[in-house]
């Protein structure tokens, strides 16, 4: 249940630069929403305001640290749908109400289902983990090797907490999902990752101010 999107979008063409564009973004995020939640008693809300905010910032880090793709692309596709993570998270443009229309023949009934102790966090890491897949299927790498603690109530009760402290745990948390040792230190700084280790990125670091 946790990349129901990903079917559609390894349809799409180029899906790599295509996921750089918010029109792409805003289109398969709400059809996101629409396959998570169509059999169950929320009703997804986006704010497309905050939307545009969360892929702007996200597009900024992106560039400022696409070249780390040319050393570990499988690595650099995770981190960047992480990031991504991180910034809906932080921009929160999803809301869920109950539904007051009828409800679907077949609802949502674990109590302690993630959808339902946390739907946002949820719909966020499943968009991510959906375009991840897709990107990856795409260049012929292997697709993440998702961690059964992802299907852990505790899990994302964690999650929750951890990113209502620090946005940017999101990053480490993904990592997580995606069966990868994460950074919990540093989790959003790039060069720290083990698959960067050790190689030139100056680009990607801070600059001093003057």
């Amino acid at each position: 249940m946790l990349t129901p999107l990903k079917p559609e979008l390894s349809e799409a063409a180029d899906l790599a630069h295509e996921a750089r564009r918010f029109r792409t973004i805003l289109k398969s995020f709400e059809r996101n929403l629409e396959l998570l939640f169509r059999d169950t008693r929320l009703a997804p809300h986006v704010d497309h305001a905050a939307l545009a905010v969360a892929f702007s910032n996200w597009r900024q880090r992106f560039d400022a640290t696409k070249h780390l793709a040319d050393i570990d692309r499988r690595d650099f596709t995770i981190y960047s749908a992480g990031l991504m993570l991180k910034e809906l998270i932080a921009a929160a443009p999803l809301r869920t109400v109950p539904r007051t229309d009828s409800l679907p023949a077949v609802v949502q009934s674990h109590a302690e289902h993630a959808l339902a102790s946390w739907p946002e966090g949820y719909a966020y890491t499943s968009y991510c983990l959906s375009v991840a897949a897709a990107i990856l299927n795409e260049m012929g790498e292997a697709e993440p090797d998702t961690e059964r603690a992802s299907d852990e109530p505790a899990f994302w009760a964690s999650f929750k907490e951890n990113v209502s402290e620090n946005p940017a745990a999101a990053i480490a948390f993904f990592d997580l999902v995606c069966g990868k040792e994460p950074n919990w230190e540093a989790p959003d700084v790039p060069w720290l990752r083990r698959a960067f280790s050790g190689a030139n990125l100056i680009g990607s670091m801070p600059q001093a101010k003057q």
